[in-house]
């Protein structure tokens, strides 16, 4: 580790890999990633390795992700990704699963891709617009704007109708 941490202390560090790491391995896998553990962990070293100094180091991993995930399934670039690579089935009481029910996922899956990435990175991995727009390389703004056509859109398929039903 270099003489500096981009996230303060060693302590910090610790903290932040063991928050993120979990999250990181999910965005990999949402772009079939075939190793999305072992892009995460080079994303850190990468990380860490930079001599420069990182203003948004969550959203740099989170960019860092996305590229060596994409250059990793490269040759794959004409199948489709699925958010489905996020849920785990097989364990019982996910946090994903508790946070986004089976029937949301799948609303989810048929938004644009540039919406689903966006209420994704901000409903699920808990992202804030700044960092989201570092990851993706656009506007802040532009975040904005496909989060809240991401909700409308996901509110419209949700509630066809447009009734409001009492619970």
């Amino acid at each position: 580790m270099n003489d500096f941490s981009p996230f303060g202390t060693s302590e910090a560090f610790y903290a932040a890999f063991s928050e993120y790491y979990p999250k990181l391995v999910s965005y990999a896998r949402r772009f079939g990633a075939i190793y999305p553990e072992d892009i995460t962990q080079e994303s850190f070293v990468i990380l860490m390795q930079r001599e420069d100094k990182i203003d948004h180091p969550v959203a740099f991993l989170y960019g860092t992700v996305r590229t060596l995930a994409l250059t990793e399934r490269r040759p794959l670039k004409n199948q489709n990704i699925s958010l489905e690579f996020i849920v785990d089935h097989g364990k019982e009481g996910d946090a994903y699963d508790a946070l986004l029910s089976h029937e949301i996922r799948k609303e989810i899956q048929k938004l644009p891709i540039t919406f689903r990435e966006a209420i994704w990175l901000f409903v699920v991995d808990g992202l804030s617009v700044r960092e989201i727009s570092h990851v993706l390389e656009i506007p802040e703004a532009t975040v904005k704007t496909r989060i809240h056509r991401a909700k409308a859109q996901l509110r419209d398929q949700l509630n066809p109708g447009g009734h409001h039903v009492m619970v």
